[in-house]
């Protein structure tokens, strides 16, 4: 491999670390907004979100300038398309988390709300996945990326609960139906999160060993 091309795969790998930086704070953040129910933590999300959609055009010309004009072979090259195809996985968890933001602004002209106990274990168990799965992808941690392959269980589970407990509030007390549904819309774009990771996790394994998992269920 030329110094050059060594170079730019160093900027490459500094842009995407970037990325994931970025949406791990965004997603915090809108975690920390359906918490404490805070509308000015949402609206910060969502004001955000520009300048993830940005960072993401670039990492991504800046891989397609790779593969253009160097045509990286073997491992190189699977580092190059799974940067791209992470690139967007990091954009689609940071729309998710805007999502989320947007749901907790409808709780906040609604009233009070009082967050469902699975809701709140959700938003920690999809934080921590998150986290895992970045940094799965910056070490190349093919164990840690198994555990986030594990780990989508929990958060599925926890997401079925969620809706049963909501559905059946609604059919109980159609008062507070607006709220349930906001929850239940919460709960689903922490599920998406959660689902976008998987997908890393994956591409992390992928350019670790060469072997593409997606659809396997042994990992």
């Amino acid at each position: 491999m030329s110094r050059h091309l060594q170079d730019l795969l160093e900027d490459l790998r500094a842009r995407i670390a970037r990325m994931s930086a970025m949406t791990q704070q965004v997603v915090d953040l809108a975690v920390d907004a359906v918490l404490g129910a805070d509308p000015v933590l949402a609206q910060r999300v969502i004001d955000g979100d520009n300048k993830i959609d940005d960072e993401e055009v670039r990492v991504e010309k800046a891989a397609i300038d790779l593969l253009a004009l160097h045509q990286p072979a073997a491992g190189d090259l699977r580092l190059i398309t799974s940067v791209i195809k992470v690139n967007s996985e990091l954009e689609r968890i940071a729309d998710c988390a805007v999502n989320a933001a947007q749901r907790v602004l409808l709780l906040a002209r609604e009233g009070r709300n009082e967050l469902p106990p699975d809701l709140r274990l959700m938003c920690d168990n999809v934080v921590s996945t998150l986290r895992d799965t970045v940094r799965a992808f910056n070490q190349n941690d093919v164990d840690l990326a198994r555990h986030v392959l594990r780990s989508d269980d929990v958060v599925d589970a926890l997401y079925h609960q969620i809706v049963q407990d909501m559905l059946a509030q609604i059919e109980s007390d159609g008062r507070r139906a607006g709220a349930d549904l906001s929850n239940i819309m919460i709960a689903k774009n922490l599920e998406r999160i959660a689902d976008h990771c998987t997908n890393i996790a994956e591409d992390v394994i992928y350019v670790h060993t060469g072997r593409i998992i997606r659809h396997l269920h042994a990992v």
